[in-house]
């Protein structure tokens, strides 16, 4: 059975390069101007001292296999939400073994400890997943003509 672990990004991490490169590819169509330079200016100040914003990673057998971030402003359609559980991402090859939700439980769980009282997230195809997970939707919108659904998670 792999080793699963999950631990903060420090922004001076030779990762941050890789993950900023495939946040990029992954979701620049949602953000004004968004590119790798922009991701990887905002991984910078990912902090590690149980406050946010954070990245969490998740490792499988130490190989790095996703990551999730809990960050302020993520969503133009909606500034005045916040904080964002953003960015879930899972490698392709590490896809189907649960990591997803693994990292949205580490993630929300993380809130909660550092003392946030809801979540929001934005998703243009997840949102069965993050209901998994005790997220409910709050409305349907676009964002830069893209149909997306923002659901939010009371935390404990």
């Amino acid at each position: 059975m792999p080793q699963v672990s999950i631990t903060l990004l420090d922004g001076r991490d030779p990762l941050t390069e890789d993950l900023a490169s495939r946040h990029a590819a992954a979701w620049g169509h949602l953000y004004t101007n968004w590119d790798k330079s922009k991701a990887l200016a905002e991984f910078r100040p990912q902090k590690t001292d149980g406050s946010l914003p954070a990245t969490l990673v998740l490792r499988e057998d130490e190989q790095v296999a996703g990551s999730v971030s809990l960050l302020y402003g993520d969503c133009e359609a909606r500034p005045d939400l916040d904080p964002w559980l953003g960015s879930l991402y899972v490698f392709p090859e590490f896809r189907g073994r649960g990591h997803a939700g693994r990292l949205i439980k580490a993630a929300t769980q993380f809130a909660a400890d550092a003392g946030v009282g809801e979540l929001y997230v934005f998703t243009e195809s997840a949102a069965g997943l993050l209901r998994l997970h005790d997220f409910h939707s709050l409305e349907r919108t676009m964002l830069h003509g893209q149909p997306i659904e923002i659901l939010r998670c009371d935390l404990p």
